[in-house]
Order: C-alpha cells, then structure tokens, then sequence
C-alpha cells in the first residue's frame, strides 16, 4: 500500500470514528435531558375514584346548593308551642301569602321567637316555648284527688294540669262507687256544675 493510500486509509478512519462518538454524544445528551424533564414535571395528585354513588351525593348537593329550598303555596305550617305546665299544643296551616317564597333563613328573621325545627317545601315545623299553662288547661277542669283530699284540677282527666283548688272533703269518707269516679276524675264543664258535684261528694262525708 502506498503512502497516499494509507492516508485515505487513516482519513476515513478518523471521519467514522468522529462520527460515532458525536452519535454516543448526541444520546447520552438526549437521555439526560429526558431525565431532566422527568424530573422537573410536577407530581399529579392521586385522585381516588369513589364511584358512581358520590358522584350522584356531590351532584344533588350541588343542586341543592344551587336551589334552596323555599316556601310554596302548598307548604303546611305547623306550630309547636310547649307551655310551663308541661302540655303541648299544635296547629297546622297552610302557608300564609308572605311567607311563600322564603327560604329557611329568611323565614326565621321574620318570626322570632319561633324556631324552625324542620323545613322544607312540604311541611315546616315551627317551635315555641310559652309560661303558663296551655289554653286548653285553662279551660277544661276535673275532680280528682290529691294527699287524700277531693282536689279541683285544671285540664281533663287525661290530661290533667295543675291544681285548681282543695276542698275539705276527705277521698276516704267517700263510697267505694264515688272514689273509683274520683280516681278516675270526674269531668265538669262550668263552675255551676263544679259546685253541684261537689255537694254531691260532700254529702258522703262524716262531717
């Protein structure tokens, strides 16, 4: 071989020698900025998929939020009132012609003292505690017996309330038949009819 062909020789060598090491150079760089990149992407945050039935909870929620509930024309209004003497008593109407269209928050700024125990567009509850006695109690009495003595009762025998006043007829001068009614209490209507079953039971005792 001659001396121009061993530089040919020694040329090309060099030339693909060169190129291979620009390719090797050109991957580990390509390489490393993949790396880089992986390196520099945020970390995702892991969603946890709670299936079907949340997401129909979050989408009625959010159509609640969306659209509260309010008063209609055909919401029933039910009014709690407990009294001192311990009895209850309630009513139920409809929805008065201001109160439709209110929500929740806006019904209970226009009608303190009341609270609202329960609402929504069918039936809203609404409670109150009163001092006293019930008007029912103050209306309705009975004879019944109390330490021993015929005692006049606010209320119904069912339903019996506070006393009204004592007498001095003794429960044990009574007849068996009389203090099983006693026991049981004796309804009256007015003071007239008051007065006269009390003289009926006065006329059993000893005195």
């Amino acid at each position: 071989m001659n001396r121009r062909s061993r530089l040919l020789t020694v040329c090309l060598t060099l030339m693909l020698l060169s190129a291979g090491l620009s390719y090797a150079y050109l991957s580990l760089k390509g390489t490393g900025n993949l790396d880089k990149a992986d390196e520099g992407l945020p970390d995702l945050p892991n969603l946890d998929y709670q299936g079907n039935t949340s997401s129909r909870e979050l989408q009625q929620a959010s159509m609640e939020l969306g659209n509260p509930a309010k008063i209609r024309s055909f919401t029933q209004i039910l009014h709690r009132t407990v009294y001192e003497c311990g009895h209850e008593e309630t009513d139920s109407i409809p929805a008065p012609q201001e109160m439709i269209g209110l929500s929740r928050d806006a019904l209970a700024k226009e009608i303190e003292p009341w609270i609202i125990t329960e609402f929504s567009e069918n039936q809203i509850v609404l409670f109150q505690k009163r001092q006293g006695m019930s008007p029912s109690c103050l209306k309705t009495m009975h004879i019944g017996e109390k330490d021993g003595w015929v005692t006049v009762f606010h209320g119904t025998p069912d339903n019996r309330c506070r006393p009204k006043s004592a007498t001095r007829i003794k429960a044990s001068d009574l007849p068996p038949g009389e203090l099983d009614d006693l026991k049981t209490g004796i309804p009256v209507s007015d003071e007239n009819e008051l007065l006269h079953v009390l003289e009926a039971l006065a006329s059993w005792t000893d005195g």
